[in-house]
C-alpha cells in the first residue's frame, strides 16, 4: 500500500472515531491503525500495548491501561503520592496527589468495595488486593487528570457516565 493510502485510511479511521464517538464502527484493521495514531499523539510506545479497549453500553473506547499510565508517568515527570486512605466496613477510599514536574498538581480520590459481588466482606488476601486496587486506582486517575484526561476514567474520549465505573473482577 502506498503512503498517501496509508495515511488517506488512518485518517477516514480517526475521522469515523471522532464523527460517532466510540470504535465499534472500526474494523480490527482501522482500529489498529487507530491505536497506533493514538499511541503516537500520546507518545506512548504501541508494542507495549499501553491502550485496552472496554465495551460498555454498545460502544468500544479506547482505555489506558496501567502499562500507559506508567508511560504517562515517565514522559511528563509525574510524581505520586497517597495522601489519605479511610476505610469502613464496606468501602475503600483513598486520595492520591500527582505533581508533574513543573508543580502543578491533581487530586484524585478512588473507591473500592471491600466485599464480593453477594456483599460478602472479603477476607485475607482479597481485601488486600481491594486495597491495592484502590490505591492504584487512585494514583491513575491523579495521573490522568494531570495529563487532561479529566474525567478521570483513562477512556480517551469522555463520556457522560461516571468515571471508573468498569465491571468489578471477580474475587
Amino acid at each position: 500500500m502506498g503512503e498517501l493510502a496509508k495515511r488517506n485510511t488512518t485518517q477516514g479511521a480517526i475521522e469515523k472515531v471522532i464523527l460517532r464517538g466510540d470504535l465499534s464502527g472500526l474494523t480490527e484493521v482501522e482500529r489498529l491503525q487507530y491505536n497506533f495514531a493514538l499511541c503516537e499523539s500520546l507518545g506512548l510506545n504501541p508494542i507495549t500495548r499501553p491502550i485496552d479497549y472496554i465495551a460498555e453500553q454498545g460502544k468500544i473506547s479506547p482505555y489506558i491501561n496501567a502499562i500507559g499510565v506508567a508511560q504517562l508517568r515517565e514522559i511528563h515527570g509525574i510524581s505520586t503520592k497517597i495522601i489519605r486512605v479511610n476505610k469502613d466496613d464496606e468501602f475503600v477510599y483513598t486520595t492520591a496527589a500527582a505533581v508533574n514536574r513543573n508543580g502543578r498538581s491533581e487530586e484524585a480520590t478512588a473507591i473500592v468495595p471491600l466485599c464480593d459481588r453477594y456483599g460478602k466482606p472479603l477476607t485475607g488476601q482479597h481485601k488486600a488486593n481491594a486495597i491495592m486496587k484502590c490505591e492504584t486506582k487512585a494514583k491513575r486517575r491523579a495521573t490522568l487528570a494531570l495529563c487532561g484526561f479529566g474525567d478521570g476514567n483513562g477512556r480517551i474520549l469522555k463520556e457522560n457516565t461516571p468515571a471508573d465505573l468498569l465491571p468489578e473482577e471477580e474475587f
